[in-house]
């Protein structure tokens, strides 16, 4: 593995405390598993985009029976694959399964009877089944197949050596599963499987599931029956086989045990390597802890040593080059995301490998002895990827430089979910891999799916969050400048930021956190940016700022952020009496105030408050240039109702013309106060409610005329608030415990008789 500097790791020593930093490159997962399907591309057979196969969603393969023969001295396949398929259709008359055509298919046959079959093309070979199947019928197809003589296999099985041995490995991923056995090669199907080797008797084979037994089928020749009865994508079916040495241990969670196998080339087979792979037995345990139990507990998880430049997730096998610590993490992570749950489409690859790249930032998070958030934030820097101009979602999966793209596929896309995990919260952010993983689990998933539960289970609508990051280029780069204001002896600071990355590149709306250090200490605040240019404030502590701070940790993929004078910004709304959606009893209310954080110029006109029941309201506006505050007196007293405040945006401030930035809205429950959504232009729309005890009919009387109201708000309340809209059913809360019961009938009866 060539070693750069760019950055930096930390790595688990054999006895699993925190040792050493050392370099590490970009992913080297990524580059490994592109260079191979690179490499098939230019054999002969070799394809240029993923398999579309007629009807392939007519059927689903249920189960294989792979019995094969494996020569490594001729470097020779041959053997069977028998599959067991069920329609999805009516009038099911035909089926397809792909095999490179260098190799000689022998006999294809049906329910056991030979069946025709014809080459579509270089990998796709079409059956004429025996008779119509139905919905949900089953039926038997098996192929048998070898390598003609003198024209050696390639493609997704290699035949090597390593140390003068002969060494046999598999790599079939994305679609090369065809060039070494026959299947449907359909990635949203999957299938259980018996996998059964035979391989010279110096031989030990490596696969998926639970090894049944080994046979001894003829002189120097063994047979290794592989089992697993776990759904499996074609491409995660693997075969290790060379002279081996087999470590195992057990490892134990949640009351349950599994074995742990590890092949190793003997020449390897030493303790700082499988002391590494050894570790699974944390790595699966912290993955369990986050993502609930290992999927296919009742099998195994192994890994085999490869001729492969990096790590590849076969379901219970991984194949690895090396004794990488962060490439064995993300591996078994993949075990949970790419293999139990998977991507529907290579379009989706991010699903898979932006999950397992998250998932090593995620241990080294919670790893026991660790420093927690430290860490993930550490990992993360160390995962930022050196090129953002594309897109997560691969719209060009005829490349397989773009499906295995590292920084987008994998960096950028761990990126992704680290944000997403800040937008929504970590306690959110794991109920939605829970519930992914539940509605997923065996199964394959396409990314409007995951958008959908996430967006289900955080109650919010993330489609602005998956368009920048996920379907268009970039990242955002942020400029900044702040300064402070004093407003009725309270401190503020309002800060500008500017979006300055390219045009090309979307305006990026993400909540960002402020880290401000005053005297008093250092404070985070959240603000939302969701334009190219914004002014924001928001209330400190103590004046007197040393530092501000954008994304300190950080939790946003971007660009250096750089600084800049400060320029004028709209005036804002710091106060509103009556808050917003306040309830007051009337006789606390004598006017309604309103405070700018700058110097503005108001008159009558610019405010209006008008009541649910009783309408608009005239008013008295008195202004006080020291305090920026508009006091607006009634002209009346105010009677119980429900208010609506509107303060115009023709307010505009003293020094520099600007128009209100008064919008109270503010996305997820943040504080309506300061005002504004960071651009000068919105008015202020508040409401708050106004009541008093006992006018239950709000006619600003505590009559006989209330007995009747007060009945219906103590029988049918949503029949009351209809009847009385805008009349808040506090008012017949006499007893004033906060509900309207059958106790407050004495002390309503005891008001009336005061009156």
């Amino acid at each position: 593995m060539r070693r750069c500097g760019l950055s930096a790791f930390l790595i688990l020593s054999p006895t699993i405390t925190l040792g050493q930093v050392v370099p590490v490159e970009p992913h080297l997962c990524g580059r490994a598993k592109a260079a191979i399907a690179a490499a098939m591309l230019k054999q002969p057979g070799g394809g240029l985009a993923a398999p579309e196969m007629a009807g392939a969603e007519d059927t689903d393969v249920l189960h294989y029976h792979l019995d094969i023969e494996l020569d490594p001295a001729w470097r020779w396949i041959g053997g069977s694959n028998t599959m067991t398929v069920r329609s999805l259709v009516s009038d099911l008359t035909s089926f397809e399964f792909r095999l490179y055509n260098g190799y000689t298919i022998s006999a294809v046959t049906v329910g056991g009877n030979p069946a025709t079959w014809q080459r579509l093309d270089y990998a796709t070979v079409a059956v004429t089944l025996d008779r119509p199947y139905g919905v949900g019928e089953e039926f038997v197809l098996r192929v048998d197949y070898h390598t003609p003589p003198g024209a050696p296999v390639s493609g997704g099985l290699v035949f090597g050596d390593h140390g003068g041995h002969p060494l046999i490995w598999s790599h079939s991923q994305p679609w090369f599963a065809f060039t070494w056995w026959p299947g449907k090669d359909y990635l949203p199907d999957k299938t259980t499987a018996d996998l059964w080797f035979t391989v010279p008797d110096t031989m030990r084979v490596a696969s998926n599931g639970v090894l049944l037994g080994v046979d001894e089928v003829a002189l120097g020749q063994l047979r290794y029956r592989w089992k697993t009865m776990y759904p499996t994508a074609d491409y995660l079916y693997c075969i290790g086989a060379t002279n081996y040495d087999l470590v195992e241990t057990t490892w134990e969670y949640g009351g349950r045990q599994m074995p742990i196998q590890l092949f190793v080339y003997p020449e390897s087979n030493v303790p700082v390597n499988v002391n590494t792979w050894l570790a699974n037995t944390l790595f699966l345990s912290v993955h369990s802890d986050l993502y609930g139990m290992y999927p296919f507990v009742d099998e195994k998880y192994g890994m085999c040593q490869t001729g492969f430049g990096g790590g590849m997730e076969h379901q219970t096998m991984t194949s690895q080059g090396g004794f990488w610590e962060y490439i064995t993490i993300h591996e078994a992570a993949h075990q949970w995301w790419g293999d139990s749950v998977g991507c529907a489409t290579w379009h989706d690859i991010w699903l898979s490998e932006g999950f397992a790249t998250y998932a090593e930032a995620l241990f080294y998070e919670h790893v026991p002895g660790g420093q927690g958030e430290t860490w993930l934030h550490l990992w993360m820097s160390f995962r930022r990827p050196q090129n953002v101009d594309g897109t997560v979602y691969c719209y060009d999966i005829s490349d397989p430089n773009r499906v295995f793209d590292s920084n987008l596929s994998y960096t950028k896309a761990a990126w992704v979910l680290h944000m997403l995990r800040h937008v929504v919260g970590t306690e959110t952010y794991f109920n939605i891999l829970a519930a992914y993983r539940a509605e997923f689990e065996g199964r394959a998933a396409l990314t409007d799916d995951f958008q959908r539960i996430c967006e289900a289970v955080s109650g919010r609508d993330l489609d602005w969050f998956f368009a920048e990051w996920i379907y268009q280029r970039g990242m955002p780069r942020y400029r900044v400048a702040w300064q402070e204001h004093l407003v009725d002896g309270k401190p503020y600071v309002e800060l500008y930021v500017r979006q300055t990355h390219t045009v090309f590149w979307p305006t990026y709306t993400m909540p960002i956190d402020i880290e401000v250090t005053t005297p008093g200490g250092t404070n985070t605040h959240l603000i939302w940016s969701d334009a190219r240019s914004e002014h924001h404030l928001f209330p400190i502590d103590q004046p007197g700022v040393s530092s501000l701070v954008l994304d300190p940790k950080p939790w946003i993929l971007r660009d250096e952020t750089t600084t800049q004078s400060f320029p004028d910004g709209p005036p804002k709304i710091v106060t509103l009496a009556p808050a917003p959606e306040q309830t007051v009893p009337a006789a606390t209310v004598p006017a309604v105030e309103v405070v700018f954080h700058k110097d503005v110029v108001v008159d009558a006109g610019h405010f209006a408050l008008v009541g649910q029941r009783g309408g608009p309201v005239a008013l008295t506006l008195a202004y006080d240039p020291n305090r920026y505050a508009a006091t607006l007196t009634p002209q009346q007293p105010l009677k119980s109702d429900t208010y609506t405040l509107t303060v115009a945006d023709a307010i505009v401030d003293v020094a520099a013309g600007l128009k209100l930035d008064g919008e109270l809205t503010r996305p997820w429950g943040l504080d309506p106060l300061p005002s504004g959504d960071g651009a000068a232009g919105g008015a202020a729309v508040s409401r708050f409610v106004v009541t008093q005890t006992g006018d239950v009919n709000c006619d600003g009387l505590v009559d006989r005329d209330d007995v009747n109201p007060f009945v219906l708000a103590l029988a049918n309340p949503p029949e009351y608030e209809a009847s009385y809209a805008g009349c808040p059913i506090v008012n017949a809360d006499i007893n004033g415990d906060g509900r309207v019961d059958f106790g407050d009938i004495n002390p309503f009866v005891v008001l009336l008789g005061g009156r």
